[in-house]
């Protein structure tokens, strides 16, 4: 049986620091779908309603 040659130190650390970096981007985003985003106010207190970016009400 032969066996396959070694691969170099940096390339081995490469391949292995690219890997991980794909898992945490995966971790994250599953973290983030699960836990969703965090209340807030739409319109804080003391925010005024006629200000340029106030939502018009609908009649």
């Amino acid at each position: 049986m032969v066996r396959p040659p070694m691969v170099s130190a940096t390339q081995q650390s490469s391949r292995i620091r690219k890997r991980k970096a794909r898992r945490n981007g995966a971790k994250t985003k599953r973290f983030n779908r699960a836990n969703g985003t965090p209340a807030f106010p739409i319109h804080p207190e003391g925010y005024n309603p006629k200000a340029a970016d106030a939502k018009t009400e609908s009649k």
